[in-house]
């Protein structure tokens, strides 16, 4: 399968806070006995998955990896991702464990954790259920206020991010997106403007839609809103 061209990537943004935790031993040791671009994607997408788990042990099947169109976009196929399970089986990076009472087969991070998951297993002693896994996929995430203020109005200066947290939580995500939207149309890069545009929201409310769209489109009303004019 042909992969598509992707974009440049724009880099990361100011407000990447959180991290995904992968070990020492990754980078010294696996790292260099990994040879298959698909094996690492694979890995490395496991270790971000597995962040995102909610369950108290976690665990990847392959029927929930094969749902997620995000990781079928990197490694191509079914095959190509089940066999690069199987490398990273061998390799010792993952740990493979059969449920035959429940005709399943669960994938561990060779971890502590994992390997005690599996030793339960094997033992009969383990207490999983079939309560269904919170779906854990790599879709695009929305644009936050932060990227959306990067790539649309400027540089975030260290005040600038106070604001922006302010207004996050004062505001929904679609109304900011919305605002933005709208000052770059009317050409008024300004924060002030976008939130003339979120307070004139908030005070019509939401059974004036049709005089928002009215109003949105004079660039001069919101100017007159954030300078403070009648």
């Amino acid at each position: 399968m042909a992969k598509k061209s992707l974009p440049p990537f724009k880099g990361f943004s100011a407000s990447e806070t959180s991290g995904i935790e992968i070990p020492e031993a990754f980078f010294t040791d696996l790292l260099p006995r990994l040879n298959d671009p698909a094996q690492l994607r694979v890995l490395l997408y496991l270790f971000w998955h597995q962040a995102h788990q909610q369950e108290r042990v976690r665990y990847f099947r392959l029927e929930d990896l094969a749902d997620d169109p995000g990781l079928f976009e990197m490694v191509g196929d079914l095959s190509s991702l089940t066999k690069a399970l199987e490398g990273l089986t061998e390799l010792g990076a993952i740990l493979k464990a059969d449920l035959e009472w429940m005709n399943e087969t669960y994938y561990f991070i060779n971890s502590p954790q994992g390997r005690a998951a599996v030793k339960a297993i094997e033992s009969g002693e383990w207490q999983g259920t079939k309560k269904e896994q919170t779906p854990v996929q790599l879709t695009p995430e929305r644009p936050n206020i932060y990227q959306l203020y990067e790539e649309n109005i400027g540089l975030i200066t260290p005040m600038m991010a106070d604001i922006l947290k302010e207004d996050e939580a004062d505001y929904p995500a679609d109304w900011i997106e919305e605002a933005i939207r709208q000052a770059v149309a009317h050409n008024a890069r300004n924060w002030k403007y976008v939130q003339a545009i979120l307070k004139r929201r908030r005070t019509e409310g939401h059974g004036n839609e049709q005089n928002r769209r009215d109003n949105s489109q004079s660039p001069e009303d919101y100017r007159k809103g954030w300078l403070g004019h009648d």
